[in-house]
């Protein structure tokens, strides 16, 4: 059945990173359930991957660097030789331009920068999931991962590939990735020899933030109380000293060095165990295989039992590093309060920050004892609760991402490799880039006011102050006025590091400049059009055509701007509707 422009476009807010007018009118007309299902049992591509994109980036750089500069790899001559290492910055590249390219209409397959299925449209609800995962099961390049984009890549690729899969499965292979190893720090953990202890980093947060939570649930994600009506606990340190042991033993597959030259006695993919005596500097960051999975060392893998949250996670003794994480991973899966736990979490990251008791309980009934994500998903979306009472403060990162998907952003050069500098230097948000493990809003953070008198969280506020309020008008006016041909300050710029990188004539400044695409906008910036040309920003960017400063955005430019320019017209009506509340707020109006 078929769904209004206005129903297709909010529900677009909610389950993609944004969308632009051909897709909201392709879901009204096919009618959201269905297009929602061919989302959902669309198949992962292998070749589609995060990763692929980031080592083409890299190589790009790379090569220029090393080109211009003379050197063979062997040497110090770049910088202080990490100068091509993959730095951070590629992995934001490729996942702007990933995000960017989906659904574009400007994105032409026939060239060497993009390929069909990195343009095509089935993916978009993938995207915006893996985006939502990777704010519960967090690393951060505000780390020792900030020079391991290719690794950044991979871990990302978890959530891209198993976005309609089982939650178990995610994190099975999240435990073993070697950036997590690094980030929760249980890479390279021993069992327990004399004063020796294994690492309880990772055992608690596996515990705490991405499956059971502090303390027992009901289904409905409210907290269980005792005789004395206070939270029970979920776990005590026993239990963490417990889930530790399994996480014992656990090296990365190899060993490998950008410049082995410049590393005295040491060449790649050198065989280093955990008992060795050489130094932990080159056991870690970036010396390792950052992409493929953690291996055991079996002489530091404690084969003892391990039995925690009252024999819920129950190991038997004997077994292998592998056998033991997925054992632990699917009885915490399995375990009462994970369910309502991760099905809030999600609803809070999608749709509605104060979900309803039976919208948990409906959603949690959908995961099942491993995390059925796609059925979760699909209730989240097609939730009564969803259609007509969500409501929670857009992320900056949401805001900059609908923005520049609703109007086909891209370049002359095809390569949308966006830095997101904008967001995280401005706005304290990219991803991938949270301060801590919490990622960077709390899940019952409340600001001080209506909404925490009300007794109701709105967790994205805590990015939201006197700072990031401004900064955010600001940068909705550089993105539309500072340039007088309509395009974006926000493209790769020429030199990425000073003397580091270097570019080509076929990737100059003018061909990256990054540009709204606003011609079926513009060819309605007339005085008879004017209201029309508002609804149709206004469906695209709220969800809904009338918005409240209709009247207010129209005298302003009746009065103020006149007909004239029509990119001075169009770019008027974004801004306006771009740091209004009807915007920043995802919210059924």
């Amino acid at each position: 059945m078929a769904d209004t422009l206005e129903d297709a476009s909010f529900f677009l807010m909610q389950a993609t990173l944004g969308a632009n007018y051909d897709t909201i009118s392709n879901v009204a007309s096919t009618g959201i359930e269905t297009w929602l299902d061919n989302q959902l049992n669309s198949s992962f591509d292998n070749t589609d991957s995060f990763e692929n994109r980031v080592n083409q980036i890299w190589q790009d750089f790379r090569t220029q660097a090393i080109t211009a500069s003379g050197d063979n790899g062997s040497g110090n001559i770049i910088g202080v030789g990490n100068a091509t290492l993959p730095y951070n910055f590629y992995f934001r590249m490729a996942w702007w331009h990933r995000t960017l390219a989906k659904a574009n209409s400007n994105m032409n397959v026939n060239n060497p920068i993009t390929n069909a299925k990195e343009i095509d449209s089935n993916d978009l609800v993938r995207h915006r999931i893996a985006q939502a995962l990777s704010e519960i099961i967090v690393i951060s390049d505000k780390s020792n991962l900030e020079l391991d984009a290719l690794g950044m890549a991979n871990f990302y690729d978890i959530f891209y590939e198993n976005a309609f899969g089982n939650y178990s499965d995610i994190l099975k292979e999240v435990s073993l990735h070697p950036c997590m190893g690094v980030y929760l720090t249980h890479l390279n953990n021993k069992k327990e020899n004399g004063n020796q202890h294994p690492d309880e980093n990772y055992a608690r947060e596996l515990m705490q933030l991405f499956t059971i939570g502090l303390n027992e649930l009901n289904s409905d994600a409210s907290e269980k109380k005792d005789a004395n009506g206070k939270n029970i606990p979920t776990y005590n340190n026993d239990d963490i000293k417990q889930l530790a042991k399994v996480f014992t033993g656990i090296k990365a597959s190899s060993y490998e060095y950008e410049w082995p030259a410049q590393i005295s006695g040491f060449t790649n993919n050198s065989a280093i165990d955990l008992s060795d005596s050489s130094p932990k500097i080159h056991k870690t960051i970036p010396y390792i295989n950052i992409r493929n999975q953690m291996i055991e060392e079996s002489s530091l893998h404690d084969i003892t039992t391990k039995s925690l949250l009252n024999t819920k996670v129950n190991i038997s003794s004997g077994g292998t590093l592998i056998s033991d994480v997925n054992k632990a991973i699917d009885d915490l899966v399995a375990h009462a309060n994970t369910a309502p736990f991760i099905a809030k979490k999600l609803i809070q990251q999608l749709t509605n920050s104060n979900p309803s008791a039976s919208y948990i309980q409906a959603v949690a009934s959908k995961f099942g004892t491993s995390g059925d994500l796609k059925a979760v998903i699909k209730e989240i979306f097609l939730n009564s609760e969803a259609k007509t009472s969500a409501k929670k403060l857009k992320s900056p990162l949401l805001r900059i991402t609908q923005l520049l998907r609703a109007f086909n952003t891209s370049n002359t050069s095809k390569k949308l490799w966006f830095r997101g500098d904008l967001v995280d230097n401005k706005l304290n948000q990219h991803v991938l880039s949270s301060p801590t493990v919490f990622n960077f809003y709390l899940p019952n953070y409340a600001p001080h006011g209506s909404i925490e008198n009300a007794n109701e969280v709105a967790p994205e506020f805590q990015l939201h102050n006197s700072a990031t309020s401004i900064a955010y008008v600001n940068s909705m006016y550089e993105l539309l006025f500072s340039d007088s041909n309509n395009k974006l300050n926000i493209t790769v710029p020429t030199q990425i590091h000073a003397s580091e990188f270097f570019r080509t004539s076929d990737t100059t400044l003018a061909n990256d400049k990054l540009a709204f695409d606003f011609t079926s906008e513009k060819a309605l910036a007339t005085a008879s059009d004017i209201e029309t040309l508002i609804k149709r920003i206004s469906l695209v960017l709220t969800g809904k055509e009338n918005i409240s400063i209709l009247n207010e955005i129209k005298n302003t430019i009746d009065n103020e701007i006149g007909y004239s320019n029509k990119n001075w017209v169009v770019q008027t009506v974004v801004f306006m509707i771009a740091i209004s509340p009807e915007f920043t707020v995802l919210k059924k109006r």
